[in-house]
């Protein structure tokens, strides 16, 4: 349970950013991380739920007019943020987590290596640069500065153990019993 803007105590729903959809394992993993989200007090929203956007003319206009109205109807984010085609989360998914930051909503995520920058796979050229002349920065967590406005878990459980921790702090601060995770 939450506050919303109206002030009634409610389920959140969470948009589900991720790339898991591109994966033969998609089904699955949703399943299971709508379960989660169950049990923490979340109603979870996957953005390849509802009608399917059907082929045809302005084809990825249309995906994306489908996943930004399910991001508009969601309280908060919880984004994988693991490595998706090189050594940076999903670009779609850092862009719906970017969304959500800027509108001011809980933003989470989950990243399962924590190796920070300077640590990655990656092929080093002069003086914390890379081969192509892009610096590395260096600090202690695997992603860019502005990702330090998420806060990150190493799994998905964990993620929705922070949003409730937090959810729940704002419940105690008026007046309501906290949810208590199953």
């Amino acid at each position: 349970m939450f506050i919303d803007k109206n002030g009634q105590v409610r389920k959140p729903v969470v948009y589900l950013a991720d790339f898991e959809m591109f994966l033969p394992t998609c089904e699955e993993t949703v399943k299971y991380w709508k379960e989660v989200c169950e049990k923490y007090g979340f109603i979870g929203l996957f953005p390849g739920e509802g009608d399917p956007v059907e082929p045809g003319e302005n084809y990825w206009q249309r995906v994306f007019e489908h996943d930004y109205t399910h991001m508009r109807n969601c309280d908060m984010c919880i984004a994988q943020l693991d490595d998706w085609r090189g050594h940076e989360c999903d670009s779609g998914t850092a862009f719906e987590l970017g969304w959500f930051i800027a509108k001011g909503l809980p933003s989470y995520g989950f990243y399962s290596g924590k190796t920070p920058l300077t640590a990655r796979d990656i092929e080093k050229g002069n003086d914390g640069y890379d081969v192509d002349g892009y610096m590395i920065e260096d600090k202690e967590y695997a992603f860019e500065n502005m990702f330090t406005l998420v806060k990150i878990a190493s799994d998905f459980e964990g993620a929705c153990k922070l949003a409730r921790a937090d959810l729940n702090r704002q419940l105690i601060e008026h007046g309501y019993n906290p949810y208590i995770v199953k």
